[in-house]
């Protein structure tokens, strides 16, 4: 911290009496503690509040994740360093490993991942030909999402990741989707739609980046975030006991954070929509226009109370007040003091 100790000022002979910084304080550590304690199992379950901006309907969710709880199991105890060359399972659909993980195409073709999602930093690209001859190579799908700005740039690949995602794991089920006999292709699924589960295959994604610690296993936490509405903390665990080298770093917490806001207020917003529609239809306003001499009262006695209120708060801001964070020169006190 850029921190002053005391001493006279440069300008006015002002002087500081307690230790101050030039800079903003820095936002408050987010600790992530270590699931353990004998509670070596964590679950989550589906939910549809995270994902309102894609439109996705209740049953999309149910599709998506097949209505099934999600565990995660403590591996630190058979972790070893060659771990973080593969790929491991996030959630039944989701993997997580590095760029070179595309090349096992044994791995692939034997878990049934169905598509990989690179992310990518845009000023780098060069280090994921192989996803894409793997896709080409297995008959996959491939497709990339570019980080733009670093870290700060991490909230809009999170959506486009989350998108991707769903929007592949409905695609695969819809191909297989059969309405009357006949293949069903259109983006909204209807309520007699059925499926082969005998021979029905479901949807898997395979996050990466150059090693799957980092850009991908923020992308992998947010997605969890986003469809099982879960914390960040929560979020960095659930990846952390699948994938022990997951790195989330500060920066990246507080990018995880600020999403977590973000799907917050997307939510509080949604639901005081519904709130207010549910509102409207059960008994509708009643309005009653106002004369213009109404306006101009109620005006007039707004402007008394807000100015009347400013008086007093100036007043008692500043009252029996007993610190003052700059001194003059010659002893005397000022609340106003100035910052070098």
């Amino acid at each position: 911290m850029n921190s002053h100790i005391l001493g006279p000022s440069t300008s006015s002979g002002v002087q500081g009496v307690a230790p101050y910084s030039n800079r903003p304080p820095s936002p408050p550590y987010i600790h992530v503690p270590a699931y353990g304690s004998g509670l070596d199992v964590l679950k989550i379950v589906p939910s549809f509040r995270g994902v309102n901006e894609e439109h996705l309907t209740e049953n999309d969710i149910r599709i998506i994740t097949q209505d099934r709880t999600q565990i995660a199991s403590d591996h630190s105890g058979t972790w070893q360093y060659e771990s973080r060359r593969v790929a491991q399972r996030i959630l039944d659909f989701l993997y997580l490993g590095p760029a070179s993980s595309a090349r096992d195409h044994e791995f692939l073709a034997s878990e049934g991942i169905t598509m990989i999602l690179g992310c990518r930093d845009s000023m780098y690209q060069m280090g994921f030909v192989s996803i894409q001859k793997a896709a080409d190579e297995l008959g996959i799908e491939a497709k990339f999402v570019d980080v733009v700005d670093g870290k700060p740039g991490l909230i809009a690949a999170f959506r486009s990741a989350t998108k991707a995602i769903n929007s592949h794991l409905l695609e695969v089920y819809r191909k297989q989707a059969v309405v009357q006999g006949s293949s069903f292709v259109s983006d909204q699924l209807p309520a007699n739609l059925t499926i082969d589960s005998m021979n029905f295959r479901r949807g898997k994604v395979m996050l990466c980046c150059e090693s799957g610690n980092d850009r991908s296993a923020a992308i992998a936490a947010a997605y969890i975030m986003s469809v099982f509405s879960v914390d960040c903390v929560r979020a960095m665990q659930f990846v952390g006991l699948q994938r022990f080298c997951a790195n989330f770093d500060d920066e990246t917490k507080f990018v995880l954070k600020s999403y977590e806001d973000t799907l917050k207020a997307a939510e509080d917003v949604r639901n005081q929509n519904m709130s207010s529609h549910s509102t409207a239809q059960a008994a509708p306003a009643q309005r009653t226009k106002r004369r213009i001499e109404d306006t101009m009262d109620s005006d007039d006695a707004a402007s008394e109370d807000t100015t009347m209120e400013t008086e007093v708060s100036d007043q008692d801001r500043y009252k029996n007040r007993s610190f003052v964070p700059f001194v003059d020169g010659m002893g005397g006190n000022s609340a106003y003091g100035h910052s070098a």
